[in-house]
């Protein structure tokens, strides 16, 4: 999954660190990453880089290391024009990289999605600034503090004999078809969340639930938790046309192979597919 990186270690402590040239620089203008083309993908500019495009007196500030490798934040305006060999792109883009610069790159963004969201205090609207001890977004006028946003989601592999639901979302660009997942709502444990959800978008109810994993994803800015479940009941499928194109029964035979290097969905179709059970604890 996309937090395995060993034996690359990730520092995402907090703390303040002058850049190097050889450290990677996130350019954010409040929605995009400002990357790098390069063939048919992207790559993560370093820090002289980004000083080469007109930033010499380099503002950014430090977010993490991998392998004593910074990554730093330069945050500049909407309107900002991404130089010739440059491009703005989605987080999309971090999911083709090797694996370093995936997680650095993609939890990069996810720091700095969160500081543009909150550059004025939501409880008084003054302008912010950034916490001094912590990872922390602050209201120098009223004291309102604002720590990163990680919102839970839950994602479960039902079974029904040798047969795995399985769906795919309408926003989903890929093609090839996953599980149902959702985010948790106020109020609401993992497992209530996991069985609301499996009956919202298939209209089937579970049982039997375990928890298999869990893994950050920087993405939509969440923490994903992963379940195995069981059909409990009627099979038939009524599915939530406003949330998925298609939601079906595949048998066991009938699922490729996927990777399982970026996503804990992939590993719990993966733990279906090549019958593999959890001990029981």
């Amino acid at each position: 999954m996309i937090h395995e990186i060993a034996p690359h270690v990730l520092d995402n402590q907090f703390k303040i660190q002058d850049p190097k040239p050889n450290d990677y620089c996130l350019v954010y203008n409040g929605s995009k990453s400002l990357l790098k083309k390069e063939g048919n993908g992207y790559a993560l500019p370093t820090v002289a880089e980004i000083q080469k495009l007109g930033f010499e007196d380099f503002e950014g500030h430090y977010l993490l290391n991998i392998d004593e490798r910074a990554f730093f934040l330069l945050a500049v305006a909407e309107d900002y024009a991404a130089p010739e060999g440059y491009e703005f792109t989605g987080n999309r883009a971090f999911r083709p990289m090797a694996p370093v610069e995936r997680l650095g790159g993609a939890t990069a963004a996810h720091i700095a999605h969160w500081e543009a969201l909150n550059k004025f205090c939501g409880k008084c609207g003054n302008v912010t600034i950034r916490g001094e001890k912590e990872r922390s977004i602050i209201c120098p006028k009223c004291g309102n503090v604002v720590y990163p946003r990680i919102s839970p989601v839950v994602i479960i592999a039902v079974r029904n004999g040798d047969k795995l639901l399985m769906a795919h979302n309408i926003d989903n660009p890929n093609p090839m078809l996953f599980l149902i997942s959702g985010f948790v709502e106020v109020g609401e444990s993992l497992e209530q969340a996991a069985h609301r959800e499996v009956m919202e978008e298939a209209g089937v109810k579970i049982k039997n639930l375990k928890y298999f994993g869990s893994q950050p994803w920087p993405f939509s800015d969440s923490l994903i938790a992963g379940w195995t479940a069981e059909l409990d009941g009627d099979d038939t499928i009524h599915m939530q046309a406003e949330e998925l194109s298609e939601a079906l029964w595949v048998k066991r035979e009938d699922i490729p192979p996927y990777a399982t290097d970026v996503s804990i969905s992939c590993c719990l179709i993966e733990n279906f597919r090549t019958g593999f059970t959890l001990p029981e604890t």
